[in-house]
């Protein structure tokens, strides 16, 4: 799936969410010349400056492949481009019910550029104090470190398992509404959301934003100490413009192309997300593990994919280690139109349009083991070092990117990444 896009929402919300937002913050610099009491007005940042290295040298290896248009192996040795990042947030109190947030960051986009983007831009109204509405371009807590992703600082990782955060569910954001209703339970607390909305979305080499629409979401969250447990399900509309074009060259060839057009297509169709998450964090270690499952009802197919991570503190050093995997469920081939059964100057043309649709089936599963240590420097300031072991499942890619001539599919390959993360 493609990449957000740097614009604000095509609804009005976000709009509605970010003027709100910076009359809000007039407002809260006004009232902190008065009182210093309670800001009213708080501005924040993060960062993450990274270098990695990948032994492929016929593909590129990035942490979202269907966003970022290079990486590190055949366009360079070490990149700086799959970490790297710089994000700024704005928080604004407007009334004790009233508060909005801004939140942009500056990380590699479709067009290989580091234009910032919006990430999140929302007002949120605490109807009372258990129960919020929000309005704007929000997070979506699809995962356990959903609402800090982009924090590397937040993170144990030098990033997340790729094989479920990025591969399945690249968005982390979209223009909409939602509704969260927190109970507590003796000393455990359970926390219910709603969501719906639209996102708009880029990929590289597409001349057209691709949509998912009407995304529904809900997201419980349970919590009690050191353990968090967290469901997620979500549906929507998936439209790639680009690839009309594609499918209706199958429909030029009758019933048989209209099928393998209506099969395969990305006009409208639907996708859904279910995710079981859970971690257990007493402060000396923690274990955390997720799982995902994802039908999408075109030529995506469906997949599966969860990881398993666990980590010791000893001092300010963080040892870490961590399993995950990938699979898909739906064919990975098809056999495509019968070149026999049409005329001579026709079979070239099936030839050709049967091999693209092969390769879009082509899986890019992986399972990877990855071996890494954190160093806190100083109470802002995090050293990673995080060495990826990949293997490409059932002769698959791995979601490597620009394929050279040279390239061997199935071959396990090493990744290594140096990350300084801070926040200010």
């Amino acid at each position: 799936m493609p990449s957000r896009t740097d614009s604000l929402s095509p609804t009005h919300l976000t709009s509605i969410a970010l003027s709100a937002l910076l009359l809000a913050a007039s407002s809260a610099r006004a009232d902190d010349a008065a009182s210093t009491a309670t800001p009213a007005f708080l501005v924040s940042g993060f960062g993450t400056i990274g270098m990695a290295r990948s032994s492929e040298h016929q593909a590129d290896y990035t942490d979202s492949p269907s966003i970022k248009p290079n990486g590190t192996g055949v366009t360079r040795n070490w990149s700086p481009d799959l970490d790297t990042r710089l994000g700024l947030q704005i928080a604004a109190t407007i009334t004790p019910s009233l508060s909005a947030v801004l939140q942009v960051i500056s990380q590699q986009q479709y067009d290989n550029s580091y234009r910032p983007t919006i990430e999140w831009a929302n007002i949120k109204y605490a109807i009372t104090p258990d129960f919020a509405v929000r309005i704007g371009r929000i997070a979506l807590p699809t995962f356990l470190a959903g609402d800090y992703r982009h924090v590397g600082y937040a993170m144990p990782w030098v990033r997340p398992p790729i094989e479920l955060y990025s591969r399945m569910v690249p968005m982390t954001a979209n223009d909409g509404i939602d509704a969260s209703y927190r109970t507590t339970l003796g000393e455990a607390t359970n926390t219910l959301q709603l969501s719906y909305g639209d996102d708009v979305l880029r990929s590289p080499g597409l001349t057209s934003p691709s949509r998912v629409q009407n995304i529904a979401g809900l997201f419980n969250t349970f919590s009690s100490g050191p353990a968090t447990l967290r469901v997620s399900y979500q549906r929507g509309r998936l439209t790639v413009p680009d690839s009309n074009a594609f499918f209706d060259l199958y429909r030029q060839f009758g019933p048989a192309g209209t099928a393998i057009a209506e099969t395969y297509n990305l006009d409208h169709q639907p996708i859904s997300f279910l995710s079981l998450g859970a971690s257990y964090d007493p402060g000396d270690w923690f274990l955390m593990s997720e799982w995902g499952n994802g039908k999408f009802s075109s030529v995506i197919g469906n997949q599966t994919a969860w990881y398993a991570s666990g980590g010791y503190r000893l001092g300010s050093w963080t040892p870490y280690l961590t399993y995950s995997t990938s699979k898909k469920h739906s064919p990975a081939s098809d056999p495509g139109l019968d070149a026999t059964r049409l005329p001579a100057y026709a079979a070239g043309s099936v030839g050709a349009l049967n091999g693209v649709l092969n390769g879009l089936l082509k899986p890019t599963t992986s399972s990877t083991i990855s071996l890494g240590t954190r160093w806190d420097v100083r109470s802002d300031v995090a050293l990673k070092l995080q060495l990826d072991h990949s293997r490409p499942t059932n002769g698959s890619s791995a979601g490597l990117i620009r394929i050279a001539t040279g390239y061997q599919p199935g071959n396990s390959f090493n990744v290594l990444s140096l990350t300084v993360d801070f926040v200010f």
